[in-house]
């Protein structure tokens, strides 16, 4: 697609994302020692190789990942409006469409490899230093971390909006965060309005999990995609009117 290895170049040449992608895979690997130490020291059995992966993608749904993603796609939007470069990719034969989107698809992709590297660290750490790794475990692992990657992506479409309304990629991470940080308090405190926002799914996975497919999982699997539609729709109205 137009310009989508660009962006896709841009964001692989930033040394903080290939630092990133280290953390996210050394994060379990330290872990799953350090949990089969306290197991082994005080006598029980908290994790094993089929619920660690599990923990592992709970904690990074609920809290790391948001923040990657808040991270790359302030800078990604509203960082390139503050360093002039986005008036220089317009001057390219190129619609303010095709760029937009492209920095979407590229923003997907990225959740996806950080997926795909928890998910493998967190399963080789429940191989080799846990009990109870069984193959059930391992498809349960990765469907979970598959289906994660919605909705993060309906994450993704909000923060995306929310970057074209500020032109400092620093007001834009700020914000995101104190956002999710107010989303994250609703949905747990105030369940019924916060089954409206996408942070009420992150545990989305467990529903496919326990339940597999019944009318109430494929309702909030629409809600997402409309909610990502919804979001990127805006998002796009206001990026082609912006003033670079």
């Amino acid at each position: 697609m137009v310009n989508l290895k660009n962006e896709w170049s841009k964001l692989l040449r930033k040394r903080s994302t290939i630092f990133l992608f280290v953390l996210s895979a050394l994060f379990p690997l330290a872990a799953g020692p350090l949990v089969q130490l306290l197991q082994n020291r005080f006598g029980f059995t908290a994790f094993d190789g089929e619920s660690f992966p599990l923990v592992i993608l709970n904690l990074a749904v609920s809290f790391y990942l948001p923040l990657l993603l808040a991270l790359a796609i302030s800078d990604m939007f509203s960082g390139e409006q503050e360093a002039k470069t986005a008036s220089f990719l317009l001057v390219r034969p190129i619609s303010r469409w095709k760029l937009f989107s492209s920095k979407i698809i590229c923003t997907g992709i990225y959740l996806f490899f950080l997926l795909l590297i928890v998910c493998l660290s967190s399963l080789l750490t429940g191989a080799i230093w846990l009990e109870n790794f069984t193959f059930h475990g391992l498809i349960i692992g990765i469907s979970a971390f598959l289906l994660s990657w919605i909705p993060l992506m309906a994450m993704s479409a909000l923060i995306i909006f929310l970057a074209q309304w500020f032109g400092s990629s620093s007001k834009t991470l700020l914000f995101s965060i104190l956002l999710y940080l107010v989303m994250f308090v609703v949905t747990y405190l105030f369940p019924t309005i916060g089954q409206w926002l996408p942070s009420y799914d992150y545990d989305w996975y467990q529903r496919w999990i326990t339940s597999g497919i019944t009318v109430i999982v494929l309702g909030r699997t629409i809600f997402l995609l409309a909610f990502s539609a919804l979001f990127f729709t805006f998002g796009y109205a206001k990026f082609s009117r912006k003033e670079f």
